[in-house]
């Protein structure tokens, strides 16, 4: 397959690189960083320059791709403020993680769907959080992440409704709390753990599971 991953220099996103690169596929991996563009291409793995903040950014992908087949898109890239309380929340901060988290990801679905149409597979995969879910909000805090990820759980389940008679396939999951920048030392799972079941549900996508939330080991979860 001809897969291409967002935020692929560092964490999941690394580890979703490093794992279809072993398993044969054709990976091209977006960056911001020249840090992270090395991680990738020490192995092998094709670095592309995307800011997910700049339409223009995301316009210039579009175009270098041009003609570029793609089986499956997996919007990784992502971004938390720590906002524990009320106090916190920082209206730049918001809308940062509005831009990132959720309408970066959809102008780039949208921008990059002829490449997806031309592939064979036709799978377009968001990694969101359970922080997203409104249903199992039970602590609070963390309000521009949690808003930003709801957010994109509604872009994703109206992009699985829409595309759909073109024969495309939209995951949505939560990859677990993964030990990485992000998710911190005390996170429950590794990132080789979280891409395992991240992977074996990208692979199982369908038309039934299509605009489903899942947890990375497949449990559903409530919205």
């Amino acid at each position: 397959m001809n897969i291409l991953i967002t935020g692929a220099g560092r964490g999941i996103g690394l580890e979703l690189a490093s794992h279809y690169q072993a398993l044969g596929h054709q990976v091209l991996g977006t960056v911001r960083s020249k840090q992270h563009k090395a991680a990738l291409e020490t192995k092998g793995i094709r670095a592309l320059e995307l800011d997910l903040t700049q339409q223009h950014s995301v316009l210039e992908l579009a175009e270098a791709l041009k003609g570029q087949a793609l089986d499956l898109i997996v919007n990784n890239a992502g971004v938390l403020h720590a906002e524990a309380d009320l106090d916190e929340v920082d209206a730049f901060n918001f809308a940062h993680c509005i831009q990132v988290n959720s309408l970066g990801p959809l102008l780039l679905s949208r921008a990059l769907l002829p490449n997806l149409l031309a592939g064979k597979a036709k799978k377009l995969a968001f990694i969101s959080s359970l922080m997203g879910s409104v249903g199992d909000n039970g602590s609070g805090g963390y309000y521009s992440y949690r808003a930003s990820k709801a957010a994109l759980n509604a872009v994703a389940k109206s992009l699985a409704v829409d595309l759909a008679p073109e024969g495309v396939r939209v995951g949505l999951y939560h990859p677990g709390w993964v030990q990485t920048d992000m998710g911190g030392p005390r996170a429950l799972i590794d990132t080789a753990t979280s891409v395992a079941g991240l992977t074996q549900r990208i692979e199982e996508l369908d038309e039934a599971a299509s605009g489903r939330f899942l947890n990375y080991d497949g449990k559903p979860l409530p919205w």
